[in-house]
């Protein structure tokens, strides 16, 4: 008989092999090759790896009474700080911080115009260093009230009903071929009713105006439901081909075979990410000014990035050897 830790490994090994072969395993061979062995935590961490996302304010140029987005705290930008925070909720995304997002923009003066299309956000999205970028649209963002009651020989009745609606439209866009990966869709209501009476000319009950209150609970409902339609194609979302790192990282250390670069997740380096290692031969300065305006550099050899966090990276050496601290560590496909 097979005692209970028996039972525990064999299902365990079940569950690896299952795993293993959803990534493209052979297992005709009586057993894992060495080769196998080693790179399966690899081939793991890059499956389970999060997607970057940048999501971008909405454009609201298609609403017929733009006024209203005034009652909402931050406006159309407002809309994409709530997305921005159910997407990091969903625990399925790594999502840029607005501030990275305001600098590209100012930087390069993209999307000044309010409404960004699909190769500008791929253009935006490359700058940042992230895989996919989120574009929506507020095509409805309204206040309807509706008022009834009647009067009597005596006293008078009146309410006041208000409904919120909002919609939104969104994309996801490829940073690498500036593709349309998907859509989604959310729309959001809220109601609020006030009654009153009149006795002879005295007033009772309650009439109040929360406009801004309803239109943030709709706007909170539509959001939710652009990011469940997201997360439902969340599979194809994950497909994306990941973009390359803009940013430069520099040899930190080396210990053995392994190089640790100043750049991580935070700057898009990520587990299974090829580096090539250079080394700087010239430096070339303006010569009006002295400031460096190039620097032709001497490839060195590669590395595969087997471990990231926020601020820093560890590099497999591939190819090469001597790296020293200082050398550059520049993204290859």
């Amino acid at each position: 008989m097979f005692d209970r830790d028996s039972i525990r490994g064999f299902s365990a090994l079940i569950t690896l092999v299952g795993v293993a072969s959803s990534l493209g395993f052979s297992f005709n061979a009586p057993a894992f090759s060495q080769a196998t062995s080693n790179n399966l935590p690899l081939l793991l961490a890059q499956k389970s790896e999060k997607v970057r996302v940048a999501v971008l304010d909405f454009d609201y140029s298609g609403l017929s009474n733009p006024q209203w987005l005034t009652f909402l705290n931050g406006g159309a930008s407002g809309v994409s700080d709530i997305l921005v925070n159910k997407l990091v909720e969903s625990g399925r995304y790594t999502v840029i911080e607005r501030s990275r997002i305001d600098a590209v923009l100012r930087e390069q003066n993209l999307g000044a115009s309010g409404r960004v299309d699909a190769a500008t956000a791929a253009q935006i999205g490359q700058i940042l260093g992230v895989d996919v970028v989120i574009i929506g649209s507020i095509t409805q963002f309204d206040l309807q009230k509706k008022q009834s009651g009647g009067s009597f020989i005596i006293f008078s009745t009146a309410k006041t009903e208000t409904d919120a609606f909002v919609k939104l439209n969104v994309r996801a866009i490829n940073t690498t071929t500036a593709e349309i990966i998907t859509t989604a869709q959310g729309d959001g209501t809220a109601n609020q009713s006030d009654g009153s009476t009149v006795v002879l000319g005295v007033g009772g009950g309650s009439q109040t105006s929360n406009e801004g209150k309803l239109l943030s609970i709709a706007t909170d409902k539509a959001v939710a439901r652009v990011v469940d339609n997201l997360n439902d194609k969340a599979d194809q979302i994950a497909a994306t081909p990941r973009s390359l790192p803009t940013v430069t990282a520099l040899v930190a250390a080396v210990a053995g075979n392994q190089v640790i670069l100043n750049k991580g997740t935070g700057e898009g380096y990520r587990v299974g990410l090829r580096i090539s290692i250079e080394r700087t031969t010239q430096t070339v300065k303006d010569p009006q000014t002295g400031k460096v305006i190039r620097q032709i550099t001497q490839p060195i050899g590669t590395l595969e990035i087997v471990e990231a966090d926020g601020q820093s990276s560890v590099g497999r050496i591939i190819t090469g050897n001597g790296f020293k601290v200082g050398d550059l560590a520049k993204p290859i496909r």
